[in-house]
């Protein structure tokens, strides 16, 4: 005589209640499509790079050889070409690990986000990667963008004197 396992209704709706629950938190199963906000650091040079070129700026602007306004947007300048080569080259690396480059920021005075797509495998991957300084939620990325819509809001608002 054969028995049927008995498993009641209660116990059966539980047990989905559970991977319902789990699913919702993010725990799903291995191999699953991730999001994350990828926090990007620039390299050593390029660091060196910089302070190097505000020292000589700052030098230039001590002998008067030019303003504060000119030296300022020199630096705001090869700030961004920095920022950009590092997205440049982390969106590269981020695809070589099978992973998608959803969007990117760079908050004012900051460094570059990326949100990122893909497995858990190749997060903890990109992880590894020099130029990623931290991987944190995708809801990070929605913060600093909103964020900084707002703050772009109001600068165009605001009226002029």
């Amino acid at each position: 005589m054969t028995e049927t396992p008995s498993v009641s209704r209660r116990r059966l709706l539980a047990a989905g209640g559970v991977g319902l629950g789990l699913a919702a938190a993010g725990c799903m199963a291995p191999g699953s499509e991730r999001r994350a906000t990828a926090f990007l650091q620039l390299s050593e040079d390029a660091q060196a790079e910089l302070q190097a070129e505000n020292q000589q700026l700052s030098q230039e602007l001590q002998n008067g050889s030019i303003s504060r306004q000119a030296a300022s947007q020199q630096i705001s300048e090869l700030q961004t070409e920095l920022n950009d080569e590092l997205v440049e080259s982390a969106t590269t690396e981020a695809e070589s690990l099978g992973l998608t480059v959803e969007d990117s920021i760079t908050p004012p005075g900051g460094s570059p986000l990326l949100l990122v797509s893909g497995s858990e495998s190749a997060l903890l991957d990109y992880m590894n990667v020099d130029m990623v300084a931290g991987i944190t939620s995708p809801d990070q990325f929605e913060e600093l963008q909103e964020q900084q819509a707002q703050a772009a809001n109001q600068t165009t608002t605001q009226p002029t004197g």
